[in-house]
This record gives C-alpha cells, structure tokens and sequence, in this order.
C-alpha cells in the first residue's frame, strides 16, 4: 500500500513558553495567582448571576399575589357556596362537596363577578337541585270569585294580576341573565302548581270526563303549556274534579326542557258563577 502520512505534531502555543521562562523572573509568580484569582473571581459571578437577589422589597408582594392566584384558582375548582366563593349550581356544589346538607348557598351562574350572586336553596336529598322562590306577591293568592275577570284569560291581564317572578332566599329579584345562564345550565325543571277551588274545575272534569276546563300555564319562554301539549304535566292530587265544595288540585309540571320553567302566567277556565271561586299557591 502506499506509505504512511507523518502526523506533525501540534505547535506550541508561544504564550505558554513565554509564561515558562517568565517565570522565573521575580514577581512573575506574584502576576499569575493574580490572574487565576480574577479569572476565579468572575467565574464565581457568572455562576451566582442566576441566583436570587437578597431579598429585595417587591419579592414579598410577588409571592403574595402568586399565593392569592392560586387561592383563587383553587376556589373555582372547588368552591365553598359562600358569597365570596359561589358555585354555579346547586348540583356543581354537591359534586365537589357530597357531604354538603340540604340548605341555603350562594351560586353564580354566570360567573362573573361574585358581587351579583344570588343565595339559593339547594335540594342536595333530590340530586342537587337548585330552588327559586316566588314573590310573595304571587306566591299565594287568595280565594275569590274574580266576578269582573275573564275565563280564560291570563291572570297577567286581570285588574290585580302581574306576571309571576322569582327571588332568592334574601328576599332579592333574580336577575334576568342569572335565572338565564341557570337554565342553561340545567337538563330540566320542576314546579309544583296548587290551585283552591270552590265549586270549580281545575284539571279533570269527573261529569264529562275531560279536560276541557283544565288550567293553562306560560312558561318562562313564553311558551304555552296545556294538558293536550304538555304530558309532562301531572296531577298529584286532583280533588277539583267533582267541582262541589272548597278543595284544591296540585300539579306537577316535570318539563324535559329547562328553559320552560319557572312558570310566569295562568290561565283558570271555569269561573264566573256566582257559587264559583278560586285562588292558588304557586311553588319552588
């Protein structure tokens, strides 16, 4: 094969030859430690530039707002049902916290500032459901013969009747954008409706065996509810049917859609006689 390559060697760096003979002159000595001191010195300044400095007077505030952050944070996943920590629902709470009793707390449905949260009943024995209360306005209405009003018609378009609304167990209005974001929030609702009859029908009529006096609803997205339409109305106790004397009829309206309830109007059918009354209590 050919012959082999000779490999010079590598030339000596002139800088170290010099710092060789120098170094036997006086102070030659003296002028390197020098120069590893320094070389020492700035090494050490590069490794500790990472470091934290001291304790500067703003670091306290850093790792203070950092701590109230995670607070915060910490809160949203799990919130507590107080004002300063509201759920959204009733049913979000009792995840987060099964060993919650049935009672009053706070929730946001909207999630916005906790400013505008509204305390609630929450029904943790019926799967966390979240309860509105009527205004006591509307809540009960007394017996009467409405000898002036309409059969038929709407209660919201008698002389003394208004729409129904809703308020929280402080007694305040529910706004419109929280009672919103709740439905939204929820896969159903359920109201109970009682009706005081005297000598009146108020779902079944016993005689023709039908329903052509039965009560009316509007829900909360104006949509009307009559037993021909809505077979999620149902009565719990029906003692109106045979129309003599003073009793009452409760309905249960266990809507698949959230967005029905709560009810804002009623219709009565069978009234105007003179031996004729009726009044009625709405629900939660």
């Amino acid at each position: 094969g050919p012959p082999a390559t000779m490999i010079e060697p590598l030339p000596i760096r002139e800088g170290r030859k010099k710092r060789r003979r120098n170094s036997n002159r006086p102070g030659a000595e003296t002028r390197e430690d020098t120069e590893e001191d320094l070389v020492q010195i700035n090494m050490e300044d590069f490794l500790q530039s990472d470091e934290p400095q001291g304790d500067p007077e703003g670091m306290e505030e850093v790792f203070a707002s950092l701590n109230s952050m995670k607070t915060e944070v910490e809160l949203m996943r799990k919130p507590l049902g107080t004002f300063e920590s509201p759920a959204r629902t009733c049913k979000e709470l009792m995840l987060c916290h099964p060993d919650y009793k049935d009672g009053d707390y706070w929730i946001d449905p909207n999630q916005g500032c906790h400013r505008d949260s509204i305390r609630v009943f929450c029904n943790f024995s019926a799967e966390g459901e979240t309860c509105l209360n009527p205004d006591k306005r509307f809540e009960t209405v007394k017996l009467a013969a409405w000898n002036k009003e309409k059969p038929q018609s709407w209660y919201s378009q008698y002389r003394k009747g208004k729409q129904f609304s809703y308020i929280d167990t402080e007694g305040s209005m529910v706004p419109v954008v929280q009672l919103t974001f709740l439905k939204l929030l929820s896969a159903t609702a359920r109201q109970i409706f009682t009706l005081s009859c005297q000598n009146s029908i108020g779902w079944y009529d016993a005689t023709s065996h039908s329903h052509q006096y039965a009560l009316r609803f509007r829900g909360s997205n104006d949509e009307e509810m009559t037993q021909e339409k809505s077979p999620f109305i149902t009565p719990l106790y029906d003692g109106c049917q045979t129309r003599k004397g003073q009793e009452k009829t409760v309905l249960q309206i266990d809507s698949p859609r959230s967005e029905l309830l709560p009810l804002i109007d009623v219709a009565v059918s069978d009234f105007g006689n003179s031996n004729q009354k009726f009044g009625f209590h709405l629900g939660q």
